[in-house]
């Protein structure tokens, strides 16, 4: 297995990567406003093609060093999977996908900005794919509701709860079968997050409080904001 790596967070490292991360989606947030170009329904697809490329590349990478393996390097943790939500919704935008992939989306990269643990380390490409694959899934999040007037409908924290319990236990049988850890169902992250409490699988039971949390205070976040 390879070697977790983390990144701490409030570092000077940290601070310069977050700042870095936030003006690149600044900037294509507001393009549009300002340029025709930006506006055309080319624009969403130019983010989805960045987006794929940045995932080709992360396991091309990864295969010409001889890393890539099933039990790390498959789109099966949240931010993998949300990044395949991500790309689809840039292509053709769907509600329905849309509504599950704001709240994936917004946990996954906010958690893993603040807490940044790089799964294959943070030689060469893996250090630069990381955040955008992670700032990628905040942009979307924010282009879909500045510019594709997405907004999460009523319930749709609860209903995106229960998906994601089919997940877990689909997803369950795959890490047990494979000896695989994807969405940390066999033993939690390593990064230093107070959030992450108690060994397996009590710790399981506190990310599925947090989730249903999470969910909720976004759901309600856009409210106020709004």
């Amino acid at each position: 297995m390879i070697r977790h790596e983390v990144m701490k967070p409030f570092s000077l490292e940290w601070f310069a990567c977050i700042s870095m991360v936030l003006l690149v989606i600044s900037l294509v947030l507001v393009l549009p406003k300002y340029f025709q170009w930006a506006r055309s329904k080319n624009y969403p697809v130019v983010i989805a093609l960045l987006m794929l490329t940045n995932l080709l590349v992360e396991n091309g990478y990864a295969i010409s060093l001889g890393l890539w393996n099933m039990k790390q390097n498959l789109p099966l943790h949240l931010c993998g999977l949300s990044g395949i939500m991500g790309i689809m919704l840039m292509f053709r935008f769907n509600n329905a996908l849309a509504q599950v992939f704001y709240y994936f989306g917004m946990t996954g990269s906010v958690h893993s900005l603040l807490t940044p643990e790089f799964d294959l380390g943070m030689q060469g490409y893996f250090y630069y794919g990381y955040f955008i694959s992670h700032g990628g899934l905040l942009m979307i999040c924010l282009y879909m509701i500045f510019h594709l007037g997405f907004e999460p409908e009523k319930g749709s924290w609860l209903k995106t709860f229960a998906i994601i319990q089919i997940m877990v236990l689909v997803i369950g049988i795959f890490d047990f079968v494979t000896g695989s850890n994807y969405m940390y169902l066999a033993e939690p992250p390593v990064v230093d997050n107070p959030l992450i409490m108690g060994k397996w699988p009590w710790y399981i039971l506190v990310f599925e409080a947090l989730a249903l949390i999470h969910f909720f205070a976004f759901y309600k976040l856009y409210r106020v904001f709004k």
